[in-house]
């Protein structure tokens, strides 16, 4: 008698920007191409992760049980997909919380959410912000203490989670990030809406404009390059309408804003700049810095152990509280370096596409997911 297979949801339903839609595109077209067999794999991706899906060119009708589901936060909790979980043996959130009722399914969550286990960030927000803040991310750590495991990009965040008691013994496994396999095949890059077409050096950040992104640094920088060094450089950002919208003045009329693009659109991006900058506080992990790296373009980025662990010697740090710094290092960059390192960017390349790759994320997470139904069910 054959054995029953194990049912499996890849819940990607609460993705909608950012890269979280990118590490679920990414897993999910691997999925096609990886021996899952043994289980029964049922698939809920949200309208951009679709849509991204469809950009790379997979045909979402080779995969029998896809199905487009968009769920926001709080709202999955009284989602009537609540009623479809008991079917499944394992839900794995890619990126949590995961706000559905908990079941008799095993739940296992992607964390990536770096203001639980880092608090240097409250500072730069209004008390009232602050409150507020620290009351959404302890609803979170409540959801989150509801897993039965987890998985996770870096040892570091490993360690906090059983440091602040989230998770139970041995309940974390390690899944390195990665650039997507896109970086690997330009045939697939979609130009941009506009082009960026400055005569002048021209510095990027990736990303949104979460208040740990740290980005109300660039004008700043912009200014103290210009005065101090007589460089005129460009920065230019990816920040949809509304993020765009809240910026002050100041800042948008010193900085460029290129609108939010399509996962596609993001190697192009990188294309034709000059170099990226990464003045982030506080990561669980993050693809940008890899990325600016495959693309063979120099990084500017935060001297913090998150960009460390991955860049190690390849990236170009400054103090992300300090502009003075950030200005320091970018101009002494281009007046000593820039056009004289095309050997160091390409083993930055290579360095890079090693770190791990969509494949091997792929195949970690799926045996993850076998570990967890081995414990449940022998």
């Amino acid at each position: 008698m054959s054995e029953i297979k194990k049912t499996v949801l890849i819940n990607a339903s609460n993705l909608h920007n950012g890269g979280g839609v990118q590490v679920a595109t990414s897993f999910v077209s691997e999925i096609l191409s990886t021996n899952v067999m043994e289980m029964d794999v049922c698939i809920w991706v949200s309208t951009k992760v679709a849509e991204s899906l469809e950009s790379l060119g997979v045909d979402l009708t080779l995969f029998p049980n896809l199905e487009l589901v968009n769920l926001h936060g709080l709202g999955a909790v009284r989602s009537e997909y609540n009623e479809l979980l008991s079917r499944f043996d394992l839900v794995f959130t890619i990126f949590g919380p995961n706000y559905f009722r908990k079941k008799n399914y095993i739940n296992l969550v992607g964390f990536a959410q770096p203001w639980i286990l880092d608090d240097s960030a409250y500072s730069l927000l209004s008390p009232f912000d602050r409150f507020k803040t620290k009351l959404k991310f302890f609803a979170q750590k409540l959801f989150f203490k509801t897993s039965d495991a987890f998985v996770v990009e870096l040892e570091h965040v490993r360690d906090g989670l059983y440091t602040k008691g989230i998770a139970k013994p041995g309940s974390v496994h390690v899944a390195y990030n990665c650039i997507s396999s896109l970086y690997l095949k330009p045939e697939t890059w979609q130009p941009l809406e506009s082009g960026i077409t400055s005569p002048n050096f021209k510095v990027g950040f990736l990303g949104r404009d979460y208040t740990h992104k740290n980005t109300s640094i660039l004008p700043d920088v912009k200014r103290i390059l210009a005065e101090r060094y007589g460089l005129n450089v460009d920065f230019f950002v990816t920040f949809n309408e509304q993020e765009w919208a809240n910026k002050p003045e100041a800042f948008r009329s010193s900085i460029a804003n290129v609108g939010s693009l399509a996962v596609t659109q993001c190697p192009s991006f990188y294309q034709a700049l000059d170099a990226v900058i990464f003045p982030s506080l506080l990561e669980c992990f993050s693809a940008t810095p890899l990325e600016a790296m495959a693309m063979e373009k120099p990084l500017f980025a935060s001297d913090r152990r998150f960009v460390k662990d991955i860049c190690g010697d390849f990236a170009l740090y400054f103090d992300p509280l300090d502009p003075e710094n950030v200005a320091d290092v970018i101009a002494s960059y281009i007046q000593n370096q820039h056009g004289k390192d095309s050997e160091r960017l390409a083993l930055a390349r290579e360095h890079a596409i090693n770190f791990s790759s969509a494949k091997g994320r792929a195949e970690r997470y799926l045996e993850i997911i076998r570990t967890e139904l081995d414990k449940k069910h022998g």
